[in-house]
């Protein structure tokens, strides 16, 4: 069973287009479905959920999904959909299925009718008119409790929720029943960038001009220039710890300096940085907007997303960094069991913009601006077919509204209902979006969310943080989500 917040896409692996028939070669086949349907008399097999225990909690806005049999998409263009709210019918608007099916069935959804606060027992049946109506039994009932979700009364401008957070002390809001906060972590910054923890529990705030404060038993560093030479017009991208933090102290630090990206390891020492070492360079930057990502990874190796340098081209152009993700040991060498002897990991993103790897798949998936959209990519051990150690699979359109500007799955959360989501942060949608996954099949996409909506302003960093916490940065604040 799905409860779908937006409207999912491209289920499935990507296959090559189909051959099409002749438009009345598909007339003919549709007819003859209905025909075969009119002449047994038999109603199409019955939508199939598999409702979780103890129902949802919901605020009925969202979509419902479930899985419909059919013999092929002729047929599944036939089948309509019913929803029966405590036993009373009405037909469903707006279905929307996938044309290839997986090996139960045809993946559908479709919004919700409205329902009212409280709890509802929902069913879904599939039929096919004939003259009449020629329906299949029920499918299994799904219990959800409708609640009126909690807004912020405070008006909204770049950090107008921050601003106001000392006189209203905090905004509640509600995520999956749970009453949940959100608390100041650090205001007056310079245009976050990203986030990243160090072992000992301090938070590293990268700032676009090329600095970094630290935050530590809530107090807030200076800016710390992070490395030298940093020049106007230069932007700090991202920041990733060093997982042997403890011993090396080293950050490593993707900047966009005038028309390439350069990628850098600097050491930290209480709260500043120096000894820098330039691991990568002379990479082109797209020079409208710059986009590149950087984390370790559960490997323990660097993997650095560049952007494809303002020509799609070099995407596929195997003797270019761009478009692709390189993997590298911290001393930028190339690990001995890549394919070829090559850093390239996989040709994965026009425009990356976050990278997170869930514990349950093993799967990176990366989010990318260019296509509003995301990639789930599987490590091929043997190296893949096209001679690179990472192989693309799945690709999901977000919301149109949700350009994404990072992304990070939650773990430990304070809010069980986030625990294993992938969060998106958005700063043209002014949210923080939701990614939940099928708990039969975890690497499929089951539902989106919009959080902090309009509540914050632009979401344009979002990192996991040791005490269970999901961390957030706006243009000028960081602030954390924990329960109330």
């Amino acid at each position: 069973m799905r409860i779908a917040y937006q409207t999912v896409m491209h289920h499935g692996l990507l296959r090559p287009m189909p051959r099409v028939c002749h438009p009345a070669v598909t007339t003919l086949l549709a007819l003859a479905v209905l025909l075969l349907a009119a002449c047994s008399k038999t109603a199409p097999a019955p939508p199939q959920m598999t409702p979780p225990t103890g129902g949802e909690t919901i605020n009925g806005t969202e979509r419902i999904g479930w899985t419909q049999s059919a013999a092929d998409a002729v047929e599944l263009s036939l089948v309509k959909y019913a929803i029966y709210v405590d036993g009373t019918r009405s037909e469903l608007a707006g279905v929307s299925c996938d044309v290839n099916a997986s090996s139960g069935g045809f993946a559908c959804s479709a919004r919700l009718p409205t329902l009212t606060s409280g709890a509802h027992t929902l069913e879904l049946a599939s039929f096919v008119s004939d003259g009449g109506i020629l329906e299949s039994t029920r499918s299994a009932a799904l219990r959800v409790t409708v609640v009126t979700v909690i807004e912020s009364t405070v008006s909204v401008g770049s950090d107008a929720f921050f601003d106001a957070l000392s006189e209203r002390g905090v905004s509640p809001q509600l995520i999956a029943g749970m009453r949940v906060r959100v608390e100041l972590v650090a205001g007056g910054l310079n245009r976050p960038t990203d986030l990243a923890f160090a072992p000992d529990g301090r938070l590293f705030i990268a700032e676009r001009g090329g600095t970094i404060r630290t935050v530590q038993d809530g107090g807030v560093s200076d800016p710390a220039t992070v490395v030298e030479a940093f020049s106007r017009g230069d932007r700090l991208l991202a920041i990733a710890v060093d997982p042997n933090f403890a011993r090396t102290h080293f950050v490593f630090a993707m900047i966009a300096s005038g028309r390439f990206f350069t990628l850098a390891r600097v050491r930290e020492v209480s709260g500043t940085f120096g000894d820098q070492a330039v691991l990568l360079d002379n990479v082109p930057a797209a020079q409208s907007e710059p986009s590149a990502s950087l984390r370790f990874g559960p490997d323990g190796k660097l993997y650095a997303a560049f952007d494809d340098g303002g020509d799609p081209r070099r995407v596929d152009d195997r003797s270019s960094s761009n478009g692709k993700i390189l993997r590298l040991n911290a001393d930028g060498t190339t690990p001995d069991d890549q394919a070829g002897a090559s850093p390239i990991y996989v040709s994965a993103s026009r425009s990356p913009a976050g990278l997170d790897w869930q514990r349950e798949t093993g799967l990176l998936w990366v989010a990318d601006r260019a296509d509003v959209g995301m990639a789930a990519v599987s490590a091929e051990p043997r190296g893949a077919a096209n001679g690179t150690r990472g192989a693309v699979g799945q690709r999901w359109s977000l919301p149109s509204k949700t350009v994404p500007a990072a992304a990070a799955f939650a773990r430990a959360a304070l809010i069980p209902a986030l625990n294993g989501n992938l969060l998106v942060a958005s700063g043209e949608g002014r949210h923080l979006l939701r990614v939940r996954f099928d708990p039969l099949n975890p690497s499929h996409v089951a539902a989106t969310e919009p959080l902090l909506q309009d509540v914050v302003g632009p979401v344009v960093a979002v990192a996991s943080g040791p005490d269970g916490a999901i961390y957030f940065a706006t243009p000028r604040s960081v602030g954390r989500l924990v329960p109330e």
